[in-house]
Parts: C-alpha cells; structure tokens; sequence
C-alpha cells in the first residue's frame, strides 16, 4: 500500500461508514410493520458486521491478509451480534400478530 493509499483510507472508510449508517435508516423505513421485524434485524445485523469489518481494516490498519488480531476482533463482533440477532427472531416469532 503507497503512502497516498495509506493517507486516503480512512477518508474512504468513513464514507462507507455513512453509506452504510444510510442503509440502516432507509432499511428501517422500508421494512416497516410486525413482520418485517425479523428481516430488519437480519439486515441490522449483517450492515452491523459490514461496519465492524471497516473500522478493523480502515481505521485500525489491519487491511493485510491473515491478520489474528484482525480476525479476532471480526469474530468478536459476530458473537456479540449472534445473540442479539437470536433474541431479536424469537421476540418476534413469539409475539407476531
């Protein structure tokens, strides 16, 4: 990666950032009612995940293949999200309408 590269990832990082802040909002509004609730949350999540990997890659410098810490910190996140997600479904399996 060349010294302007460097320089202009985070830039870029924090566009994508916003794009995908953008994303949750028109999702949310898109999906709107009871049963909608559970794909909501699906796609909460995976945007949720999507931002996760940015902040590793761009704001923390951990864009090379095979990073440990990289990964770990990806994987932390997708366990932290996982029983969010897994209560998110079952409320609203429970009490759909």
């Amino acid at each position: 990666m060349t010294v302007q590269n460097r320089v202009n990832a985070p830039s870029r990082a924090l566009i994508f950032l916003l794009m995908l802040t953008a994303c949750v909002f028109a999702t949310s509004t898109l999906l709107s009612g009871a049963a909608a609730r559970p794909a909501l949350a699906l796609a909460a999540g995976l945007i949720a995940l999507a931002k996760v990997r940015l902040v590793v890659s761009g704001f923390l410098g951990l864009r090379f293949k095979g990073s440990p810490l990289g990964l770990a910190l990806i994987l932390w996140a997708a366990a932290v999200l996982l029983p969010a997600l897994a209560s998110a479904l079952a409320f609203s399996a429970v009490f759909a309408n």
